[in-house]
């Protein structure tokens, strides 16, 4: 084939239905499971802790949140199963009823839309909305590569963390912060009725441990109004989280500032904008913010010429989303292809949100030797 985009086994004319990624792998069924595996949406109903007050969450940053600031005194339930997806959660009626009798039950709106509606038909005991106290960011695509002058604003990036609480609510208002991250999105793509409504707003906030203090903080005030006498213990246990979570965040800016060269990388789904955002990463995003968004044939062309540009040496993928696409991308462009977990789901009990983070910091510093 003498097109110019034959090293990916295209035809003129270019047909998104016929990408062909080689080994007879069409574009088409690598692109159909990128949401996840077969199980997705099948609730463990696990829960972990004995205390008496009841904590409903519905992803693993939540559940790393309630068990070190609940401690002893509470009982988390957990709909989601370890390396699913929680994305397309769907609630059975046992869950719904659990949430309804649950004491509190936490929520990052916008992320679940099962969990949203389920809320809104059953008004739980009490609920705390995670969005109501953190900075969230707009949804974004990130598909921005016009890299010479992203950074420009660098220098004016906040570490201190101290957001002005109007924009801290619910209404998906970000700050007008130097990544210069693109709003192309792929929600006019067929997504054979999987695509997940985020509300125009990123729920993936604790990639930031500063967000994570603030939730961690609601999260305390919470549980101390439900269970007032145990409140000194949830203040006590929230401080040693902040002081935590404040020395990981340390850790991080030495880990990321440590490389000198403009800090690109790949991955299957934006869930990464949030670390981007502190750390001043870029990333760019195979599909869009939603892992079962449809990368185009073009969108897939494009991101081998930018690998090939910016001499990415790593294509990363995440359990949450089959890494068929972003492995096939890695092979033809001479990369190799890297696991990044996304927190969404705990993917290894014996690793706690902390050291995750640690180690995708590592995966990605190396990438950028």
């Amino acid at each position: 084939m003498n097109n110019s985009r034959s090293s990916f086994g295209l035809s003129t004319p270019v047909s998104r239905r016929a990408f062909t990624l080689g080994g007879g792998l069409s574009f088409a069924a690598l692109v159909a499971g990128c949401g996840g595996t077969s199980e997705k949406g099948k609730g463990s109903d696990a829960s972990s802790g004995s205390g008496d007050l009841s904590v409903m969450i519905t992803c693993y940053p939540t559940q790393y949140l309630a068990e070190k600031v609940g401690g002893e005194h509470v009982s988390i339930i957990n709909p989601v199963k370890p390396g699913i997806d929680p994305h397309g959660l769907e609630l059975s009626v046992k869950q719904v009823a659990q949430m309804a009798d649950a004491d509190l039950v936490v929520q990052i709106e916008h992320y679940q839309n099962a969990v949203d509606d389920a809320i809104k038909a059953h008004e739980p005991k009490k609920l705390l909305n995670l969005n109501e106290f953190v900075e969230i960011l707009p949804a974004s695509g990130d598909h921005d590569h016009d890299h010479g002058d992203e950074h420009e604003h660098a220098d004016e990036h906040d570490h201190e963390h101290e957001h002005d609480h109007e924009h801290e609510a619910s209404d998906g208002g970000g700050d007008d912060h130097a990544h210069e991250h693109d709003d192309h999105d792929h929600d006019d793509h067929d997504h054979g009725g999987h695509h997940h409504d985020h509300g125009g707003i990123d729920p993936h906030f604790w990639q930031d441990p500063h967000r994570m203090i603030k939730a961690a903080k609601a999260l305390a005030d919470a549980l101390s109004d439900i269970d007032s006498e145990h409140a000194e213990d949830y203040a006590k246990n929230y401080e040693t989280l902040e002081k935590e979570l404040t020395d990981l965040d340390e850790e991080l800016h030495q880990k990321y500032e440590s490389v000198d060269r403009e800090k690109a990388f790949i991955t299957s789904h934006t869930a990464f904008a949030y670390l981007a955002d502190t750390y001043d990463l870029h990333q760019i995003g195979i599909a869009g913010i939603d892992p079962e968004n449809e990368p185009s044939t073009e969108r897939l062309l494009e991101l081998a010429d930018l690998v090939k540009k910016e001499k990415l040496t790593t294509v990363f993928f995440e359990t949450s989303a089959t890494p068929a696409v972003a492995e096939a991308l890695a092979s033809r462009t001479g990369a190799k292809a890297e696991e990044l977990d996304n927190l969404e789901t705990q993917l290894d009990a014996k690793k706690d949100y902390a050291q995750v983070m640690r180690e995708n910091a590592d995966k990605l510093v190396a990438s950028w030797q």
